[in-house]
């Protein structure tokens, strides 16, 4: 009876230091899930942007984040956006490893301020960008992907100490029937997959450059032929203006 009462003891034990071992392996992995590296670049793959988180307003998953999506075709260029803290965790958690140096910032919890090595894109009081455009995400992922690339060719951050950071927003946004890519002298494009279709656009956007002392708005109708990259990536390439384009509109507010 004793030898059995000190096997139950000894199971009994062993369990507890297994169920000890397994909590302090999920609480580990749960804090790993929920990090956050601020200012480093974060490399999903592939066809994937890159992306930068700046800063995050607190630690729930509807908190909302300030991330920089990089333009990899354009040097400097890319768009911010504020998206939700979950979003970006689970992007993080999907695969998305972080690229060359260390991270400015690394934290389990949500944070209020922006690091300094952040890049920025203040504004002074009167005019500012955007507030008078509508603007919207996209109907479909395909159109949502296009726009995200058109407008990383267009936004660009203002260099350190600088200003004239370009932000965009979009007025009319039209994804055309897909068609074959054709060795001619309209679709040989040299990076393209000839295996992958090509999509036309046609869209309205609206650029604001921010100064110190103004902005200037100029509002624009484009055409786009946009592909998949031979690299896997998508690609939009704007064309040729033709017959029944709006004629550009531009704007020069001052600041109060």
């Amino acid at each position: 009876m004793k030898e059995m009462n000190a096997r139950r003891l000894v199971f009994v034990a062993a369990m507890l230091v297994g169920l000890s071992v397994a909590l302090t392996a999920y609480h580990v992995s749960a804090q790993q899930q929920n990090k956050i590296e601020y200012g480093a670049v974060y490399d999903c793959g592939d066809g994937k942007s890159k992306f930068k988180v700046l800063s995050c307003k607190g630690t729930g998953r509807f908190d909302r984040c300030e991330v920089f999506y990089i333009n990899e075709y354009s040097p400097g260029g890319g768009f911010k956006d504020s998206i939700s803290r979950g979003l970006v965790l689970d992007s993080i958690n999907s695969g998305c490893r972080v690229k060359g140096s260390t991270a400015t910032q690394t934290v389990e919890s949500g944070q209020t301020e922006r690091p300094s090595s952040a890049p920025t894109n203040a504004t002074s009081g009167g005019a500012i960008c955007s507030a008078l455009d509508s603007d919207s995400n996209g109907k479909t992922p395909l159109e949502r992907t296009f726009r995200g690339v058109i407008r990383r060719a267009w936004e660009k951050e203002a260099r350190e100490g600088s200003d004239g950071a370009v932000t965009i927003t979009f007025q009319r946004f039209t994804v055309g029937a897909p068609r074959a890519w054709r060795p001619s002298a309209t679709d040989a494009y040299s990076q393209a997959d000839p295996k992958k279709p090509i999509y036309p656009v046609r869209t309205i956007l609206t650029t604001c450059t921010d100064y110190r002392t103004a902005i200037t708005r100029r509002k624009m109708e484009r055409l786009y032929d946009c592909f998949t990259h031979k690299s896997g990536g998508i690609q939009c390439t704007q064309v040729g203006r033709t017959a029944g384009l709006m004629e550009d509109e531009k704007q020069y507010i001052p600041k109060q």
